[in-house]
């Protein structure tokens, strides 16, 4: 491979990321997609179809769609994957990272084979979890990553001075895409639990909610009061000029904000103190 032409696959804030960083190492940049944020950037459409490539150099990222066996082995498949591998093959992996209180986040460079998120690992990015930045906030710092040092990275493997490394199975994780019902609020969950939850579980992706009588609210702003009382969760137990006092295993979540549906900020007057929500 004498050359740097790459053709790119995904969409979305990881395929501009990477875009930006394989153009900032002047590589040539094909899609196979028309995309016009892409194309603005300086990606080329290209009529060819992905079947068609041989010999080629592809970076993934951001893309869903499972690549056939045929494309994996004619050519060189490269992913950028949000989690350092092995840990958390699969999607929405940043926020099952926070949710499982893991002490580094990151990303990793890797090569791909015929199983999901699998492939010799290229390179890494990691930060330290610091229990505060939401999920958003990680994404766009890993996002700036890619930006900065995605095409010297290729390049460098390209050139053969990157050796890949076998990931270590033994210490792999996997995990599944998450839905909507995924951002009901679960209030027989820890506060620690929680505080990570409202963390990941910022936009783009659902706000948390929970329904109640009929009604589903998005909870927009929150607090948390420790209490060891034994006492039933999921209920509204009082109600005063912090919020919403909702007890959780071990204490209460304070909600000083919610919205409904239509994103308009619902009255602490439409609940009742010892009224069940999610129920």
């Amino acid at each position: 491979m004498n050359n740097y032409r790459v053709y790119l696959f995904g969409n979305g804030w990881g395929a501009v990321a990477a875009c930006n960083g394989l153009l900032k190492a002047s590589f040539e940049v094909f899609i196979l997609e028309q995309d016009a944020e892409l194309e603005a950037l300086g990606a080329r459409y290209s009529e060819t179809g992905m079947d068609a490539l041989d010999g080629t150099l592809m970076v993934f990222a951001g893309y869903k769609t499972i690549v056939p066996s045929s494309v994996l082995e004619k050519n060189t498949c490269i992913n950028v994957h949000y989690s350092l591998l092995p840990k958390y093959r699969g999607f929405h992996s940043t926020v099952w990272a926070i949710l499982n209180d893991e002490p580094e986040l990151g990303l990793t460079v890797h090569l791909m084979d015929e199983y999901i998120d699998n492939g010799p690992i290229i390179a890494q990015f990691k930060v330290e979890n610091n229990h505060s930045d939401t999920s958003t906030m990680y994404m766009q710092e890993f996002n700036a990553y890619i930006a900065s040092e995605l095409g010297i990275i290729v390049k460098e493997f390209i050139d053969g001075k990157i050796t890949p490394r076998v990931q270590d199975k033994t210490k792999a994780s996997w995990v599944g895409k998450r839905n909507l019902e995924d951002c009901r609020i679960d209030f027989d969950q820890s506060i620690k639990y929680l505080k990570a939850f409202f963390r990941a579980l910022v936009p783009p992706y659902p706000l948390p909610f929970f329904d109640a009588a009929g009604v589903r609210y998005h909870v927009t702003d929150v607090a948390f009061f420790p209490s060891d009382v034994v006492t039933h969760t999921g209920r509204i137990l009082n109600i005063d000029e912090d919020g919403l006092w909702i007890k959780v295993r071990d204490g209460y979540m304070i909600v000083r904000e919610l919205v409904d549906a239509n994103g308009a900020r619902a009255n602490f007057s439409a609940f009742k103190i010892g009224q069940f929500v999610n129920k």
